[in-house]
């Protein structure tokens, strides 16, 4: 790109920013092959204000878009995304790597909520489909692909820069939306690795994504990536009567193994969770037979955001007299509430043939399989795996504690 397309583009971005509005000082690399996670309620102390705890997947974000390689490409797909206190240097950040010669394709879900930053995106990277950058939305009222709505949440880049390291086929997910309740209402993590495999993926899921908007609904759409790696993702949205990728994980889980050392251990599964309702009630069911067989089983949950199906399903008694450990979470942090938005659950122990631990997380809810555009990383491994069990114990305990 001409120099002085790169200046007309970056003096758009200035120009496009909010009556009174700062960029974020968001110094420093992105992390890569590793999780980040927010705390809401870790305050600034300064009103209106975020604090780097509860900022923290959204810089990530910010910081992977300013890494991308001129030259390069950018996809980036999003659920809600309206101007806030970190949500706005994404939007500036898309438009700047646009201007520095980044080709930028955004798709976003139909709604109204997200019509002003499409507009503001629109104007400064156009809406053509056989342009280097655009964005485009679902049609209103469904998803690009799923009947509902587009409810993914992920970026993939090209390559990006990153502490003077060059890492190629980079793909980020998040349970976190962009707008500001994702700073200062729930927990929310986001994961940014390298998979070549996993990357092709996405970007063949990003193509469907754009096509689908053209064509009929397609409630049977459900793919995964090959098995066999550290990574592994899953598309959605997936018929109902195709059964349950979740409930079929944990077929394959045995509550008592050896470790590599020969001690007798008990295989633990635990869950976070933003929804989770009667159309996954195989999910549940499964649970309460693990319990039976001697895993531990621990799920955290947003309060009031279960139905009566599924509570009554974990409040069973297992068929050796043990009970699953649940946790409802939402307490009060000053003027407003905190949840948890994750969607995750994590299995340490025997699966399938092995006892590598294995993490599961994205954009989906434990609710209707036919609903939304969405999507799954599993993630193999102890190192991934016991970050996660870290942020898991924190909101578990602090919403115990203050739920």
């Amino acid at each position: 790109m001409k120099k002085t397309a790169i200046a007309a583009a970056l003096c758009l971005a200035a120009a496009l920013l909010p009556a009174g509005a700062a960029a974020a000082d968001v110094t420093g690399p992105p992390v890569v092959n590793a999780p980040v996670f927010n705390d809401p309620v870790a305050d600034s102390g300064t009103p209106g204000t975020p604090s780097a705890q509860q900022s923290a997947v959204m810089d990530q974000l910010i910081r992977l878009i300013r890494a991308a390689r001129a030259g390069g490409e950018i996809r980036f797909v999003m659920f809600e995304f309206t101007e806030g206190q970190r949500s706005t240097e994404v939007a500036d950040a898309l438009i700047a790597a646009h201007g520095r010669g980044v080709k930028v394709k955004v798709i976003l879900n139909g709604s109204d909520k997200n019509a002003p930053v499409a507009a503001r995106l629109r104007s400064a990277l156009g809406g053509s489909e056989s342009a280097a950058s655009y964005v485009v939305s679902c049609p209103a009222g469904r998803g690009c692909i799923a009947r509902n709505y587009l409810h993914s949440k992920f970026a993939t880049f090209s390559g990006i820069e990153a502490g003077g390291v060059a890492h190629d086929k980079v793909v980020f997910v998040t349970s976190s939306n962009l707008t500001d309740w994702y700073l200062y209402n729930s927990y929310n993590d986001a994961y940014t690795f390298t998979d070549a495999t996993v990357y092709d993926g996405y970007h063949r899921y990003f193509d469907d994504l754009r096509t689908g908007r053209n064509r009929a609904p397609d409630p049977g759409y459900f793919w995964a990536t090959p098995t066999g790696s550290k990574h592994k993702a899953l598309f959605l949205p997936r018929a109902k009567n195709s059964g349950d990728h979740i409930a079929n994980v944990l077929k394959l889980v045995e509550c008592g193994y050896r470790d590599t050392d020969g001690v007798k251990r008990q295989t633990d599964v635990r869950l976070a969770l933003t929804a989770f309702n009667q159309h996954r009630k195989a999910i549940a069911q499964e649970l309460v037979r693990l319990r039976g067989k001697g895993c531990w089983v621990d799920v955290v949950y947003y309060q009031n955001n279960m139905d009566d199906t599924i509570r009554a399903e974990l409040a069973k008694t297992a068929s050796n007299g043990l009970r699953i450990q649940v946790t409802p979470c939402r307490f009060t942090a000053g003027d407003r509430s905190a949840v948890p938005h994750t969607k995750l659950m994590m299995t340490d122990g025997f699966y399938d043939d092995d006892i590598t631990p294995r993490v599961y997380t994205g954009s989906a809810n434990f609710t209707h399989l036919e609903n939304a555009d969405d999507s799954i990383v599993r993630v193999s491994g102890r190192d991934v795996h016991d970050q996660y069990l870290s942020y898991f114990y924190k909101i578990r305990d602090t919403c115990r504690a203050r739920t």
